[in-house]
């Protein structure tokens, strides 16, 4: 007998009338068509499933060679996004490669241990970059309708972390060889050869368990507790990739992401092989702008040495509002009548630094009741100003439509931290490593690369 669409509706609308209450209101209606339907999808996954699994043939999908059968027909039960499947599926042993195998569950995109199918891992992965899941399983429940434990999720959020953090050293591992450089190269986007790549860095602070339970015992002995820890962070993209919306406010198209726990080292080589996918290879320019921290411009002259560096407006005026409060009186007229024609120097002139350290001189030589602590400051400055008057060329970047500051990468770090510095929140360094890789894959706009469903049609 042939069933019309009309008769699967119909059924639909019978059962979930008679499982709702009188008079509910929409959103009970809505459950109960969802409760009715998805039965209906979890059958159909399991016959769809077990035919993918009985047609899978018995080699092995590494090397293609014929498996020794050890079992046929091993029963397996898995979470999927309508409620548990069971299938069966054959077992052997690859003598070439040493290893069982199950065919039909890499096939199939099924990990050895895991309990939920690829949908479920992808959808507790994404629940746990936005919130803790032991605050939020009941939202994970009423968005899905699949009732997890929030350490399940955890769990497998934690181990597509791990897959992401595979993925992002594959890119590192490909920066070693001109053949994985250009390979890496090719994944950026058209542009036109005058194009300038844009690389704003920063760092921010992440609390870790470290000597969890020592805190006192440490103390004694004299040493405080450090739990907090650089994350060093960058974001790229393309000058033409920056503009402003119909309200005016600044917004980057595309751009990437870098973010990582594991020290400068491991940061630079994230760097490398990211600016490679953004366009590093194509761009006739490129510009670092960041604050006046030392590891960055140290970073830069080793791994970027022809970049153009700027430090960022903001620091810079910070430095010398510093100056003007500390000689003046914090929020003085007289600081405000120094400083203000010195940042308009800063902005405006060619060598707007140079006024600026004229000018810091010029107090230091013709003020006589500077305190000890005026001097200092003075002296400082002066040395800060010096130092980066090299990266101060803001005329010039406002000429060329340049970023003047590093805005764009305070939001990411803030951006970043939302998540991961939540109150009450300790991580692990491995712990806090794969959510960073996860994270940042997700930035990246790579996730099909974790879940290659999630592709969408061509």
């Amino acid at each position: 007998m042939k069933i019309s669409e009309a008769d699967v509706v119909a059924w639909i609308i019978g059962r979930a009338r008679a499982g709702r209450r009188e008079g509910a209101g929409m959103g009970v209606t809505e459950l109960a068509v969802e409760a009715v339907t998805r039965d209906c999808r979890r059958q159909a996954l399991e016959v769809l499933i077990q035919e993918q699994a009985a047609a899978q043939p018995l080699v092995c999908p590494h090397c293609k060679q014929p498996l020794n059968i050890e079992a046929y027909g091993r029963s397996r039960c898995v979470n999927s996004s309508f409620g548990p499947v069971s299938f069966s599926r054959d077992y052997g042993f690859c003598v070439s490669c040493a290893q069982h195998v199950y065919p039909a569950d890499l096939a199939l995109g099924l990990h050895p241990r895991a309990t939920g199918s690829p949908r479920v891992q992808e959808l507790s992965a994404l629940h746990a970059l936005r919130g803790p899941t032991s605050q939020y399983s009941d939202d994970f429940r009423r968005l899905t309708g699949l009732a997890l434990d929030p350490s399940t999720v955890h769990r497998e959020a934690r181990r597509q972390g791990e897959r992401a953090q595979a993925l992002r050293q594959a890119d590192v591992g490909l920066t070693q060889t001109l053949e994985g450089i250009a390979k890496l190269a090719a994944y950026a986007d058209p542009a036109s050869r005058d194009q300038t790549l844009v690389i704003e860095i920063d760092a921010w602070n992440i609390r870790e368990r470290d000597d969890w339970g020592l805190s006192e015992r440490l103390r004694r002995r004299g040493q405080e507790p450090n739990r907090w820890h650089w994350v060093l962070t960058a974001t790229i993209f393309r000058l033409d990739q920056r503009g402003r919306t119909q309200s005016g406010r600044p917004v980057i198209s595309e751009r990437g992401f870098v973010a990582t726990r594991q020290g400068l080292d491991a940061f630079r080589q994230q760097l490398y092989a990211e600016a490679l996918r953004r366009g590093l290879s194509q761009a006739k320019d490129v510009l670092v702008v960041a604050d006046g921290a030392v590891w960055i411009w140290n970073l830069v002259d080793d791994r970027f040495k022809d970049a153009r560096q700027r430090v960022d407006l903001y620091h810079v005026k910070g430095h010398l509002w510093a100056v003007a409060n500390e000689v003046f009186g914090q929020g003085s007229e007289e600081a405000q009548a120094w400083a203000r024609p010195l940042l308009r120097m800063l902005e405006r002139r060619q060598n707007g630094a140079l006024d600026v350290i004229q000018g810091m001189e010029g107090l230091l030589a013709t003020l006589k009741r500077l305190t000890t602590e005026q001097r200092a400051a003075l002296e400082r400055e002066i040395g800060y100003f010096n130092h980066h008057k090299n990266r101060m060329d803001y005329k010039q970047a406002k000429r060329l439509n340049q970023p003047l500051g590093s805005g764009a990468i305070e939001s990411t770090c803030s951006q970043y931290q939302r998540r991961l510095k939540l109150t009450g929140q300790f991580w692990s360094l491995d712990g806090d490593e794969a959510f960073l890789a996860l994270s940042t894959l997700h930035r990246n706009g790579r996730w099909h690369l974790l879940f290659p469903h999630d592709l969408p049609d061509p």
